[in-house]
């Protein structure tokens, strides 16, 4: 919640302060909204990396996890961190009894969402409410 002692009407702010200042506070926002923008575009790649990286983990008895992907039929070649991520989220849709289950239904779903399961509340509405040609009032 703002400290509403704190807020002030934006003429009041911009008769406070200079043109000068104002482009500098603005120049200030922008570098750092393209370093934030640059660190998450870094972070997207290496995130990438990581998930097209080869998968060799071993369960918990120390067999290879890679045999039993293959022996779900995925061949050895596309068992990658991605594709391990989401046969953990299948798993977790399969065998939990709990709202982990739910939500991993849901991200599934998510996953798999196309242009065509798009619900009306996803798409963009263009709502027209100007005045047709001749509706104009005159004042």
């Amino acid at each position: 919640m703002a400290n509403e002692q704190n807020l002030m009407p934006i003429e009041q702010v911009n008769s406070r302060r200079s043109r000068e200042e104002h482009s500098k506070d603005s120049a200030k926002g922008g570098k750092k909204s393209g370093e934030v923008r640059r660190k998450r575009k870094a972070m997207k790649e290496q995130m990438d990396l990581l998930l097209s990286l080869p998968f060799n983990l071993k369960d918990s008895k120390g067999n290879a996890v890679v045999d039993t992907l293959e022996f779900l039929g995925i061949d050895k070649d596309q068992i990658d961190n991605q594709m391990a991520i989401v046969i953990s989220l299948w798993k977790t849709a399969m065998n939990s009894n709990s709202a982990q289950q739910i939500n991993a239904v849901r991200e599934i779903r998510e996953i798999v969402k196309d242009e065509n399961t798009i619900d009306d509340d996803d798409r963009v509405q263009i709502i027209n409410d100007l005045p047709k040609d001749g509706e104009y009032e005159e004042s």
